[in-house]
């Protein structure tokens, strides 16, 4: 069994990769709202979040997944939030 401060420094190694994960989906949220704001369409796509949250959330361990999902949810909320704002400052 592994000592807690070594779990800990795992869990910091895996918040900094999250970190980095979440600024480049970010980044990438910024492409999609300018091809968003160029087409007209909507932010929301609830088909899309549906699809996405069943596709990562299929495989997850029971005793978690609702947990997960929520996870996921507020993800693409930050996703979304964050295209709304860009696509509204440049109209």
């Amino acid at each position: 069994m592994m000592e807690l401060i070594d779990i800990r420094k795992e869990i910091d190694v895996i918040d900094k990769d999250l970190k980095a994960l979440f600024v480049k989906r970010m980044a990438l949220s910024k492409e999609v709202a300018a091809v968003k704001a160029k087409s007209g369409a909507p932010v929301y796509n609830a088909e899309r979040e549906a699809e996405i949250i069943e596709n990562l959330s299929s495989d997850v361990d029971a005793d978690f997944k609702d947990d997960y999902v929520d996870w996921i949810k507020q993800l693409l909320s930050a996703s979304r939030n964050y295209q709304t704002k860009l696509i509204s400052e440049n109209k």
